[in-house]
This record gives structure tokens, sequence and C-alpha cells, in this order.
């Protein structure tokens, strides 16, 4: 069984490999026999399944994922129409169940990525190759298999721990939460000693991209002492900082800025961000005539487009009203109807596939992440009301002062600074799971919201074919 498992595992890689990368792709010679022994003794065949799990990990091709299950369940924004619909509503309403499509979708991806991660991890102890690539290639394997079970636990909470390829089974149960924690720790520990700071090659692994994902996960497991340490070493690494416009962050055209830890790269033609496609309306002006919208809209609330302060820039990537392609004054505002224009319109899009790289981590999140801890640790302190001041002075707003906030006050103000500062980048459910507010708000939202849905359900296709997998309680 070992042997027929690595042969299907190797031929799905390298024909996505082949897939994702090759431009003449009626050019290249096909085999009707894949040795895995061959094709993972060489260098090139081990980063070409790396390849292929940096894909996965990155939800190649429905990124948006990433924002939907982000934004529609915590109220940050809501859809109306397009096709996309029948999964949007269910994420918006609170009336998810186990077959909801975009669930088992993630969950084959990314399990897809922990297995390619494995293969390398299972075949990087070859004595042909050097120190160095086994290093490299070894701290990169457990980064990847690391974000994606970030992912799944902040999506479905334990789910089974796959760390090789070789397992004669395949359905495993699911750890305890200690256990999956313990993993994920570890595989970015890992990545974070092993991989450097610098890389030649843009959207790979870093020793900071690997600190800043360890750094928001302590966060968001209420580890404020390993949180703020980890922060620290991400600052100390002096390779990051604070780009001095908000909106340029955003741009296209000045990607692979200093404030980018990690991002998933985008590509109009491989990799793409849809985000706009799916916000706009067909009757919106697009700068360009290569540019092109579904069907589907989403809208911001007024409440939240209103609770900006006074000449915060972060407020100007918002569009609160516009003229139609027929010349109708649209007023969005008032409405509930304001849009998000953070990613900025790419020029060189195809359709509605753009360019525009969606951030993960960037430094701003580690500089609040920081202050976040440290006042969950010691109350308001110079150094928090500093971190924070310098997210809030690149935004154009007045700086905080110490003695204006007990500690149960600027826990509250940090969130809605993040509200402002991360607003369309996929961060306010876990934020808001963070805080304690995710189910409160959705029943202030008027949702039927159980305590259970802090937790997606376990995919049911997932449930049927694998007999030690257990339900999420209450699906």
């Amino acid at each position: 069984m070992k042997s027929i498992y690595m042969k299907v595992i190797i031929a799905g890689v390298i024909l996505a490999t082949i897939g994702l990368g090759c431009t003449k792709l009626l050019d290249e010679r096909v085999y009707s026999k894949i040795s895995s022994e061959s094709v993972l003794s060489t260098e090139a065949g081990i980063s070409s399944v790396l390849t292929s799990a940096y894909n996965k990990s990155e939800l190649n091709g429905s990124e948006y994922w990433f924002y939907f299950f982000s934004a529609m369940t915590s109220g940050e924004a809501r859809n109306v129409g397009g096709s996309v619909s029948a999964e949007l509503t269910p994420l918006t309403d609170f009336t998810w169940d186990s077959n909801l499509d975009w669930f088992e979708d993630a969950w084959k991806t990314l399990y897809a990525g922990i297995r390619d991660a494995n293969v390398v991890l299972d075949h990087i102890d070859n004595k042909n190759f050097s120190d160095a690539f086994k290093q490299e290639m070894t701290g990169e394997a457990k980064f990847v298999r690391g974000i994606c079970y970030v992912y799944l636990y902040k999506w479905f909470g334990p789910t089974p721990l796959y760390l090789t390829s070789s397992t004669d089974s395949i359905y495993l149960a699911r750890p305890t939460e200690a256990r999956m924690v313990s993993q994920i720790e570890q595989d970015l520990t890992d990545a974070a000693n092993d991989l450097p700071v610098d890389q030649a090659t843009y959207g790979r692994a870093t020793k900071g991209a690997a600190l800043g994902l360890l750094c928001k996960f302590y966060l968001n497991q209420k580890q404020w002492q390993k949180c703020a340490d980890i922060a620290s070493q991400v600052i100390g690494l002096n390779k990051y900082g604070l780009v001095p416009s908000y909106h340029d962050l955003f741009d296209p055209g000045n990607e692979k800025n200093e404030e980018m830890i990690w991002v998933m790269p985008c590509s109009p033609k491989d990799h793409s961000n849809q985000i706009n496609a799916l916000t706009f309306p067909v009757d919106f002006p697009l700068p360009y005539a290569n540019d092109a919208v579904f069907a589907a809209c989403s809208y911001f609330s007024d409440d939240f487009v209103h609770s900006f302060e006074p000449g915060d820039t972060r407020k100007d990537l918002i569009v609160t009203s516009y003229t139609n392609t027929s010349g109708t004054f649209i007023q969005l505002l008032g409405n509930d109807q304001s849009m998000p224009l953070k990613y900025e319109w790419d020029p060189n899009a195809s359709g509605q596939d753009a360019g525009n790289d969606i951030p993960v981590v960037r430094y701003a999140d580690v500089l609040l992440s920081r202050a976040e801890a440290l006042n969950e640790l010691n109350g308001p302190t110079e150094e928090s009301i500093d971190l924070i001041n310098q997210v809030r002075t690149r935004a154009g707003v007045s700086p905080l002062s110490l003695g204006a906030f007990t500690k149960a006050t600027l826990r509250d103000h940090i969130f809605q600074e993040r509200n402002w500062e991360f607003y369309y980048e996929m961060m306010r459910r876990e934020d808001q799971i963070r805080q304690g507010t995710f189910i409160s708000g959705a029943r202030a939202r008027g949702k039927n919201a159980q305590e259970f849905q802090q937790l997606f359900p376990i995919p049911q296709p997932e449930i049927d074919v694998d007999p030690n997998l257990k339900q999420n309680e209450g699906y």
C-alpha cells in the first residue's frame, strides 16, 4: 500500500506543478509510469513537490475563502447577488452545515498541501543533497505544514495530524486540543530556526514569516507572554517597517514592500486575486478595459464607516458613492452599501483575475499583537501605547495617551484599532472569537447564532469516509 500511495502522491504533485508552472504544456513528454524514487532523489524533484505544497497552502484559485469565512460570519460585510450566494448566504446567516462545498474544498486543499510537505520531509535525508539544501527545504516544508494546520485549526478545531506521507493508515482520529496546538507550535518554531531572514525568490518562506505566523497563533491562543516575545523577535530582525502611505500598501505596483511579512502572492494568470470582482457591482466604472467583475457584491455597514475618527486615511479606501456606467449617481453611504477598495484596481488584470498580493501577516499586525499581549500581561504601559501610536500616526489620527486608559478600555480600543487597520484582510472573525464577541455580535445582528458555531463543521464527505473522524459538537 505504501508504494502505491507514494506513486499516486508523486503523480498528482508533478501533474499539478506542470499545470501551474508550464506555459508550453504540449511540449511536455508524457510518461506512462512515474517513479517516486527518481523524482525525489534530485534537488529539482524535491523543489517541484515543495512548489506544489506552497500552492495548496495558499488555496490557489480560491483565496476569497479566507475573506468570506471571516467577513461574512463576523458581520464585517454582507453579500448580495451572484452565483456564490449559495455559499455566502449561509455564512452570513449562520445557517451553514457540514455540506457547504467551500468547507470540503478548503479541507481537501489544505490536506493536499500537508501531504506534499510531508513528501518533502520524508525524502530530504539524501546523501546527494547539500546540507544547506536540506535545511532550507526542511524549514520551508515545516512552514507550509504549519500554516496549513493553523488554517484547519482556526476553522475546524483539532483535525487529524498527518506527519508522514508513508503511513499505512489514512484514517486518523482527531488529536486533543493540546496535541494540535503543540504540533503547530513545533512546526513553526522549527521553521523559524531553519529559515533565512531573506530569500532570493519572492514568495518563499522566511524566518520573519514563520515568526509572524507564530506570533499571531500565540495571540489567538491567548498565550500572551509568548506572543509578546515572538513579536519582539520579529521587530528585532530590523527587516520590516510601516509603509508611509496606507493606500500604497495594497497597490499592485508596490508589492514586496517592507510591511508585508507574509502574503499570498497573486498574479492575473496564476493564483489570482478575485476579491474586487466579488465586491463591486457590474455597473461600477472600472478604470481599465481589461478589468471585470462578477454579479456578486459585498457591502459594509454605515455604522462601520462612521466609526472612523476624523482624518483617518484608512477610511479613504472605502467607496461611499459613485457614478455608474450609465451616468447615474449612486449613494452608498446611508444605505449600508459602502464598498471597500482596499486592493487597488490592477492595470494588468485579466478580467476578474487581478494580481494584488493578499496580506496574511503585516508588520502593523505584529505591532498591535505585541501591544495587546503587553496590555493583557501588565495593563497599559508606555510601550503598548507607543506601539499603537506607530500605526495611528501612519493613519493620520491623533496619538493616544497612557493616562486615558485602564486595562479593559485599552483592550477595547485595540480591538477597534484592529477593525480600522485590518478591514478586508480576513481577521475579523478570529479577533471576535478572541474578544468573546463573535456569537453575541451575530445575535445582535439578528442571527440565530449558537456557541458551537465558533467552529465550522467537519465536511460531511470527510465524516462519511473516515470512521475515526468525529463531528464537531452541535452539528
